[in-house]
């Protein structure tokens, strides 16, 4: 990590008057792990809290289930002028370009809303019953707040830059396997420069990636693909082939 000058950090070591508010008024309405969805919702304060101490850099907000293949300079460098982008509606790489204290305070409204906690419970037991799933976290706020039309857009970087991919198992319209637990894209991987750059293909064309989102199990599957000790090898991007191609043995990873 020194080589690269990454400073990590706890969330422990930050505080602010927005951060406690939604400490102390968030309600769990999912049906995933409580410590989780906190998590990922307290990020977007901690997330104002670093912007506001170098305010003129633009900030890259990356799931740790993403992988970039290319460099994102070119990008930064022609983003639209709103304080958060959000890459697709599954936002798992996305930009934070400004003050985004106004989608803090809806997240905070949201929570201190009876009659929306009420509905949000409502919908939440609902939908458990007939086996659906109702989360009142990041993806249900950010749409949410998407449609208010405020301080956030979708910025689609797709047909300049490469296919921001969403999520491995949805197929998008490109080839996939259809496995035991979720469907995936079928990945063919390429070595240029000494570097394993994936591509989906659709018919007969191939679309390089930009990045690729391994959602759920196809965490698996979500190697070094590029090395930091050297570079990869004409073998490790023939076995990548092989898993993320041939169906029987995607299906034992």
């Amino acid at each position: 990590m020194n080589r690269f000058g990454v400073k990590t950090f706890q969330m422990e070591d930050f505080h602010s008057t927005e951060l406690d508010d939604f400490k102390k008024n968030y309600r769990h309405i999912s049906c995933f792990n409580e410590k989780y969805e906190r998590f990922v919702l307290e990020r977007w304060f901690v997330t104002e809290i670093i912007r506001k101490k170098q305010p003129e850099r633009v900030y890259v907000m990356l799931d740790s289930d993403v992988a970039v293949f290319e460099k994102v300079d070119a990008l930064i460098d022609n983003l639209p002028e709103k304080p958060i982008l959000l890459t697709n509606r599954n936002p798992g790489f996305n930009f934070i370009n400004d003050d985004i204290t106004d989608f803090l305070n809806f997240i905070n409204d949201y929570y201190r809303d009876g009659e929306k906690i009420s509905r949000a419970l409502e919908k939440f037991k609902t939908q458990s019953y007939s086996g659906e799933l109702f989360t009142l976290g990041e993806m249900q706020l950010l749409f949410e707040y998407l449609e208010l039309d405020r301080s956030m857009i979708i910025h689609h970087v797709d047909k300049t830059y490469g296919l921001v991919d969403g999520n491995i198992h949805v197929p998008q319209g490109f080839d996939y396997l259809e496995l035991r637990r979720r469907p995936r894209k079928k990945v063919f991987w390429k070595l240029e420069e000494g570097r394993a750059i994936p591509y989906f293909k659709r018919e007969d064309e191939l679309v390089r990636a930009f990045l690729l989102h391994f959602q759920g199990p196809g965490k698996r599957v979500f190697h070094r693909f590029n090395s930091i000790d050297g570079p990869t090898s004409p073998l490790q991007v023939w076995w990548w082939n092989q898993i993320f191609q041939k169906r029987w043995l995607a299906n034992l990873m």
